[in-house]
């Protein structure tokens, strides 16, 4: 299994960084290799967050596949957490975790648990880990700038 974590201070709010990391539906147009997503069967929870489902298409170089999570968010805690619902992973857990910064910014933390199922995938994905974890932050602090600054 793979795993990897980074984290960052932003000088965007809480609630600017909650918003971002949730907004879900729009991943596509900013992280470049997600091609597509459909979210669906959103209900509203009690602590203010969400739960539903995204289908998400990735690709890049020639690569391309497609998975459904589960996604709950949690305003209290300022947590994102999707679980894989189907796809090419055998196991997969993303947890976003929002919390305060300095100087009334935040600290925007993510977690991959993961593997693939294909062994080919797994190879690449290991090689690669440290390259994603920083693409995958490097696009959301674009779109938090692009959104907030």
């Amino acid at each position: 299994m793979g795993v990897f974590q980074k984290s960052v201070g932003v000088p965007y709010s809480e609630a600017q960084a909650f918003e971002l990391v949730s907004d879900v539906a729009r991943y596509p147009d900013f992280i470049k290799w997600i091609t597509a997503m459909r979210v669906s069967g959103q209900k509203e929870l009690a602590n203010g967050g969400s739960e539903f489902v995204g289908d998400a298409a990735i690709g890049f170089r020639g690569f391309a596949e497609r998975f459904s999570t589960k996604v709950v968010t949690n305003v209290e805690n300022g947590e994102v957490v999707a679980t894989l619902l189907r796809g090419p992973f055998k196991h997969l857990v993303a947890k976003w975790t929002i919390s305060a910064g300095e100087a009334g910014g935040s600290v925007i933390a993510l977690k991959i648990d993961y593997e693939f199922r294909n062994i080919v995938l797994r190879v690449l994905a290991s090689a690669n880990e440290g390259m994603a974890a920083n693409r995958i932050m490097d696009a959301f602090l674009t779109e938090a700038a692009r959104r907030y600054a």
